[in-house]
């Protein structure tokens, strides 16, 4: 099948079109990149690997992205030395005391500058200057390398002189006695088994005890703590302190006196009434007799009214009455 030149430019256009639209939206995702104004700053490693940091490589401020890599060169005066040129975001504030240490992200091995210290009181570094550097990745291994190599020599050294002959002897002799003392605690075990049963579960039983008993004394503590901050305490306490207070304040001496003195009035006054009654008696014992007759007389003439009602009304009539007699005649 052929192609048209109808099709053939409406291929070219498309691939036009898309060609343009892939340039603007690139250039649109990095036109503030270029455009951002960046502070330009220098950090020299001396005899320190930078493998993995590239042009583009980011800068980082204890995680947050503030810049990238511009430049990476060898110092012409000294081979050994590494200058990296780095944009930072402007406006960030990077103090004289802040170092720049080479690290790596997580598994991937992108390596980046991660830039870390620095305190409010040190003077901003102005740019253009070379920020302090730190520790690379590198470094960091070979220093851990360094200490698990002296531990491993260390190990070695303990190692041999424990396999030396004297004291291989003793770690058999003392392996032996080990085994003697063992089988002597499993004979004993074995042998005393009953009598630890029955200790474990005494031991058990007296456990059980103390835990109802401190649960007793907790509850016990807690109604005294409730008693010790209840108001009627309080109060009881205050009115004590009241009491002891006006006794202080009151004259004791002449107190016991006065209550000395009331007491012999009323021993004089009961001597006085008791004379009294001795010299009246035989008038009182009259006066006794009197009030007995009138009761008898109350008392007889209430039976009689009890009896005869009539009487409250017309009197009592007199026993055998003339008339009455002169009837039966």
């Amino acid at each position: 099948m052929m192609i048209s030149r109808s099709q053939k430019i409406r291929l070219g256009i498309f691939i036009t079109v898309s060609l343009a639209i892939l340039f603007i939206a690139i250039a649109v995702l990095s036109v503030d990149r270029f455009l951002q104004k960046r502070d330009i700053y220098y950090v020299a490693y001396h005899d320190i690997s930078i493998s993995g940091l590239d042009v583009g490589s980011a800068v980082k401020y204890l995680g947050i992205t503030v810049g990238s890599v511009q430049d990476i060169e060898i110092d012409p005066e000294d081979i050994n030395r590494i200058i990296i040129k780095v944009g930072i975001k402007k406006g960030t504030p990077i103090r004289n005391d802040v170092r720049a240490d080479i690290s790596t992200i997580s598994i991937t091995g992108i390596k980046l500058i991660e830039l870390r210290g620095g305190t409010n009181e040190a003077p901003l570094l102005k740019p253009g200057e070379f920020i302090q550097t730190g520790t690379s990745f590198a470094d960091e291994i070979s220093g851990k390398a360094e200490v698990i190599a002296d531990k491993i020599e260390l190990l070695l050294n303990n190692l041999l002189v424990i396999t030396q002959d004297n004291n291989r002897q003793r770690l058999n002799q003392l392996l032996e006695e080990s085994a003697g003392t063992m089988a002597q605690l499993n004979t004993m075990l074995s042998t005393n088994k009953t009598g630890i049963a029955s200790s474990l579960k005494n031991i058990d039983s007296l456990t059980h005890y103390l835990a109802a008993t401190s649960q007793s004394m907790q509850v016990t503590m807690a109604a005294l703590e409730n008693v010790a901050t209840s108001d009627t305490l309080l109060m009881t306490l205050r009115n004590i302190t009241k009491i002891v207070g006006k006794l202080t304040e009151a004259d004791i001496y002449t107190l016991v006196e006065r209550l000395n003195a009331s007491a012999e009035n009323a021993n004089q006054i009961m001597i006085e009434m008791d004379n009294l009654i001795r010299y009246n008696r035989s008038k009182i014992n009259q006066t006794l007799d009197d009030l007995n007759e009138t009761a008898r007389a109350l008392n007889n003439a209430a039976r009689q009214i009890d009896e005869n009602p009539a009487i409250l009304l017309g009197g009592s009539e007199p026993h055998n009455p003339p008339d009455k007699k002169l009837e039966k005649r």
